[in-house]
């Protein structure tokens, strides 16, 4: 069935195209995040709260 399928596919180039496109999208965002001007921004997200409750005590649980 799959084969049929693919053999009725009008257009055998696009697939291998999307796979280019996501794997130099996937490189660039990795080599993005991963600059060291980049490092200033990440410390800064890393110093954010999580929640916007009160502190927790010793003994809240």
């Amino acid at each position: 069935m799959k084969q049929y399928i693919l053999t009725q596919f009008p257009w055998p180039w696009l697939p291998a195209a999307a796979l280019v496109i996501f794997f130099l999208f996937f490189v660039g965002v990795v080599v993005f995040t991963s600059l060291k001007w980049r490092r200033p921004v990440y410390e800064k997200a890393a110093q954010i709260p999580l929640d916007e409750g009160t502190l927790h005590q010793e003994g809240d649980v």
